[in-house]
């Protein structure tokens, strides 16, 4: 049996969002990476699957590759059930990729076991051809940080365990987490005439909670009284520019009444 190019493996990706990226790999003296789109791309039923040209925009001018490549999403509780997916391609500047846009319906993942503890396995085989251009000399190590999210936080891949148990045995630490979040957006990120007296007494309210919850949090206290003094100054403006508005109608209002008597008096 023939060796894989390259073997992708993704843990959590049930949890995975955003489409993921394989570090490059070498196949045939060229370098190719893969990408996957755990939701789907442009689709929601179904994974989504790619095979990208690595640094195809700087490669020599007016070069090709005619490749036959095969992706197995192997089936890790019965192997005879991996999905298998092939195709041949000619790689180019203009379209240095290709793929599946429906690899496997996502339904299929779990009821096929194809995720063993939530982790995905993907088997590429590239087999080139005819090349047209100056060959990959070598290929650059790459190194990347990805994030899932986890209980609505984006952490890095390797903090997933660490986050799960963390709010597996505090659960409140999400609830927290997110009220910390609604109030740094409520008084960053909202212009002071858009902020309501009843989103201000939240915030405060929502501060207190945090605060008898051990957080330390004088900074976003100052910049609450802060905010809470330059919405008064405001509403202060906006009363007295009501006012104001107030006694111009008044004024128009008499010199109407006073235009009307003097043309009465004039016309008698």
């Amino acid at each position: 049996m023939r060796t894989p190019s390259y073997t992708m493996e993704i843990n959590y990706f049930s949890q995975r969002n955003a489409p993921i990226r394989s570090n490059l790999f070498r196949s045939y003296s060229c370098n190719w990476y893969v990408t996957v789109y755990p939701k789907g791309n442009g689709i929601n039923t179904h994974m989504s699957m790619y095979l990208d040209v690595a640094n195809s925009l700087s490669l020599y001018q007016g070069w090709w590759r005619r490749a036959k490549f095969r992706f197995v999403i192997v089936n890790q509780s019965n192997v005879a059930r991996s999905k298998r997916l092939a195709t041949s391609y000619t790689f180019n500047k203009t379209w240095p990729n290709l793929g599946f846009k429906k690899a496997l319906r996502l339904t299929k993942l779990q009821e096929e076991m194809f995720l063993v503890n939530d982790k995905l396995k993907i088997e590429v085989y590239v087999y080139v051809y005819d090349i047209m251009g100056i060959l990959d000399t070598h290929v650059l190590p790459e190194k990347k940080d990805t994030t899932v999210c986890v209980n609505g936080f984006q952490v890095l891949d390797s903090q997933v365990k660490s986050a799960n148990i963390i709010f597996e045995t505090y659960p409140e630490t999400a609830l927290y987490m997110n009220i910390l979040l609604r109030i740094y957006e409520t008084l960053y990120n909202n212009p002071l005439e858009k902020l309501t007296e009843s989103e201000l007494s939240k915030v405060s309210k929502d501060l207190l909670d945090l605060t008898q919850a051990g957080f330390k949090l004088e900074w976003l206290r100052e910049k609450l009284e802060k905010a809470s003094v330059e919405r008064k100054k405001l509403a202060g403006y906006e009363a007295q520019a009501l006012e104001l508005g107030k006694q111009l109608k008044n004024l128009e209002l008499m010199m109407c009444n006073l235009k009307a008597e003097i043309k009465s008096k004039a016309e008698s």
